[in-house]
């Protein structure tokens, strides 16, 4: 080395001194930061293995709860009579609306969908001012629903209002016109509930896909 560059690096030193202690301290504070994120890592990994089995756990065990009720449902089918009439859709209906449609409110939805009423308590507006509509269940909307859909209503004007109110006749329950809302109120109340594969259509229709799935593997 010349003594050109000797001096040089002896006036250097001091700022290469300073800066490679700079560089330790930046080295220190990283390997800090490294353990503390570890630490963590560490305190999580439990906590992530934890959650993926109870997550893989929920998840089996919803597939068993689904496996059940569909086996269920293929168990009921083979018992249950066929709903091929309004009187067996009714009475199946009856059956289970206990547990599945305490106060009938989606046998009332099913009827409003088929009519069309996109607004019922405004069909009445003295029993809805009255608040008739704000306690009632869904087999007190349905009887109004019906009242209306078959013209069995008598309007009687208030006295003292120009409100006229209701009064519920009774409806003819043996025409073919209700008869078959009837039918088509029970099958859709059915659907709703989640009992369509006890329906004859969708029976039907899972007879025909296993016939082919048959026909299919004798071909093969």
């Amino acid at each position: 080395m010349k003594i050109r560059d000797l001096i040089a690096a002896i006036r250097n030193y001091p700022a290469l001194r300073q800066a490679l202690e700079e560089s330790n301290t930046e080295l220190d504070l990283s390997r800090m930061e490294c353990a503390q994120l570890q630490s963590k890592i560490n305190e999580l990994e439990p906590l992530v293995d934890e959650y993926y089995q109870e997550s893989c756990g929920k998840e089996y065990a919803a597939n068993l709860e689904r496996q059940k009720v569909e086996a269920l449902k293929k168990a009921l089918a083979s018992f249950c009579p066929a709903l091929d009439s309004t009187e067996q859709l009714r009475r199946f209906y009856d059956t289970i609306a206990p547990d599945f449609d305490d106060g009938g409110f989606r046998l009332y939805d099913a009827a409003l969908a088929i009519s069309g009423y996109p607004n019922l308590p405004g069909e009445f507006p003295y029993e809805d001012n009255c608040g008739v509509f704000d306690y009632a269940d869904g087999h007190q909307l349905l009887r109004y629903l019906t009242a209306l859909r078959f013209h069995a209503v008598r309007w009687e004007v208030v006295p003292g209002t120009t409100y006229e109110k209701a009064v519920l006749l009774d409806v003819d329950t043996a025409t073919p016109e209700y008869r078959a809302f009837e039918k088509q109120l029970y099958t859709q109340a059915l659907r709703d509930l989640g009992f369509q594969g006890l329906l004859p259509q969708e029976q039907e229709r899972r007879i025909g896909k296993q016939k082919e799935k048959r026909k299919e593997g004798a071909e093969r």
